[in-house]
């Protein structure tokens, strides 16, 4: 009897010793340890990738510590890389005022950094693990402006006054960055096809003024205009709040409206709706896989583009637009 008893009595010594060594090799492995941590700083109005789409790619791999702008976003990102994070994410509107000592914040703690949003310009990327994740609103206009060229030839945008001249209005929202690049190029596209342009009346302000001014100074355009071009739906909106006071775009004048969008989803509403009839829009889900593949290479201690079909261009990752047209 004694000796089956110490015979069990073995097995469960056996068993308690296998049993220990393998949670003293997960221990070690780090089986338990917390997933490791990415900053993420968002403000408000930022547009580009979206914190929740990167997370959902991260899985449980990364724990994504999102935080949205309240003071200082210097002091809130030098909080998150004390906690541990291994790489950070600006999510900016716009750009702050010393984009330099956030490069230099990288640099001390030896981390990648990621921009999103507005491009923070070069001062921020200072530092050669720094990167931008972002859009070129040149490639946008380019889109827009062989559109508008296209529509001209084909007599969908009517020449009105038989002037061989493509009259058009512009809105920008000073709001958007790269309102001036979109509209350069636009009309230097519009050239390239053999369509030159006259400008019946161009507004640049931000949105509160946009809708007054539009009112005021565009109630007689310098011609008839043929096509509209606007920075983006929020432009768009704008102006359609002054569409009472421009006898010219009343409810019959078919004017064809060109803008931008920042997502798919926003270009497809703007199309349905018969608010405009091309937008270049804005890939913000392929923003999001890059961003999040990008961390995941950064928390490998990987090159940060290692492995993606788009190619940096310096420390840039320029998400090509797309148009959509109705």
């Amino acid at each position: 009897m004694n000796r089956y008893l110490l015979r069990i009595l073995k097995f469960y010594l056996v068993v308690g010793a296998l049993c220990a060594c393998g949670y003293a090799a997960l221990l070690l492995g780090g089986y338990f340890d917390e997933a490791p941590m990415v900053g993420y700083i968002r403000q408000d109005a930022a547009g580009g990738a979206f914190p929740e789409q990167i997370a959902e790619q991260l899985g449980d791999d990364l724990v994504l510590n999102v935080v949205s702008v309240s003071g200082d976003p210097l002091e809130q990102a030098r909080t998150l890389l004390e906690q541990g994070a291994l790489a950070l994410v600006l999510d900016m509107a716009q750009a702050p005022e010393d984009p330099a000592a956030f490069s230099s914040l990288a640099a001390e703690y030896q981390i990648p950094m990621i921009w999103l949003g507005e491009y923070p310009g070069r001062a921020a990327l200072e530092y050669e693990n720094c990167w931008y994740v972002g859009s070129d609103p040149a490639q946008a206009g380019e889109l827009l402006g062989q559109e508008a060229a296209m529509l001209f030839r084909d007599g969908t945008a009517a020449d009105q006054n038989g002037d061989l001249l493509l009259q058009y209005v512009w809105a920008g929202n000073t709001g958007f960055s790269g309102s001036a690049t979109l509209k350069k190029y636009i009309l230097d596209e519009c050239e390239h096809y053999g369509v030159y342009t006259a400008d019946a009346g161009s507004l640049s302000a931000g949105m509160q003024d946009l809708a007054e001014q539009a009112a005021l100074e565009l109630a007689e355009p310098a011609a008839q205009p043929e096509i509209l071009f606007f920075s983006d739906p929020q432009a768009l909106e704008a102006m359609e709040l002054a569409r009472p006071s421009l006898a010219w775009w009343g409810e019959g004048a078919l004017l064809p409206v060109l803008t931008t969008a920042g997502s798919e989803t926003e270009a497809a509403e703007l199309i349905e709706s018969g608010r405009a009839l091309a937008v270049a829009w804005y890939d913000g889900a392929e923003a999001s896989r890059l961003t999040a593949a990008m961390l995941q290479n950064a928390a490998t201690l990987s090159f940060v583009g290692q492995g993606q079909d788009i190619q940096p261009d310096g420390q840039t990752f320029a998400i090509p637009y797309q148009l959509m047209t109705a």
